[in-house]
């Protein structure tokens, strides 16, 4: 009884954390979700929620939706995504519809993208999009597609933009591409109330 009744450790951790791995020699339907981190270098073909961060590695594929806190695609994902700041590397595919609060792609991304702050695309990142819509968009890469950046747009020395661009402020360095059409970025008016009187 004076065991169980014992005083607690200080040293004791109050939460035990663990990464969930699904090998590259694995198969998994079905959803999954996990408290912590989940690493998948196998096939995946389901709806997948995690509370803290999903990391897809090289020989990663996913099919499904995805939720979580931060998420590293090295792999595959087609699907969509949701989640507060997304990470794509060079050998990276995301497809669908991907939304973030920030995000550095350095891979390919095709689909609607929202990144709510900020959309960095690295020197290897390469979308090709519906629609991209960010506060502020820096490009290094290629971007193809409707672009709407709500305060800048930043096209560094090696960044290509191609479509219908519409920017509040734009700024170019030497030896950025820029091919489309661009326009004055305006917030669209929300509609007006109508007031009723009872009589």
């Amino acid at each position: 009884m004076a065991l169980l009744m014992g005083k607690k450790s200080k040293n004791t951790p109050n939460k035990i954390t663990s990464a969930t791995i699904i090998t590259s020699c694995m198969e998994v339907t079905g959803n999954l979700h996990g408290s912590d981190t989940v690493h998948i270098d196998g096939k995946v073909t389901g709806d997948i929620i995690v509370s803290n961060t999903l990391m897809i590695g090289k020989s990663g594929v996913v099919y499904g939706k995805v939720k979580a806190k931060n998420a590293i695609i090295n792999g595959k994902l087609e699907g969509s995504i949701v989640c507060e700041m997304l990470e794509v590397m060079e050998t990276g595919e995301v497809s669908k519809n991907i939304q973030a609060d920030m995000m550095i792609l350095d891979g390919t991304v095709t689909g609607h993208v929202i990144g709510v702050k900020s959309v960095e695309v690295q020197p290897h990142g390469k979308l090709d999009v519906e629609k991209l819509v960010s506060k502020k968009i820096t490009v290094s890469g290629s971007v193809k597609g409707h672009i709407v950046a709500s305060e800048l747009l930043d096209i560094g020395s090696t960044g290509s933009v191609e479509g219908e661009i519409s920017v509040r402020t734009i700024k170019t360095a030497e030896g950025s591409r820029m091919v489309g059409t661009m326009s004055t970025y305006q917030e669209e008016e929300k509609p007006k109330e109508e007031k009723t009187e009872n009589v």
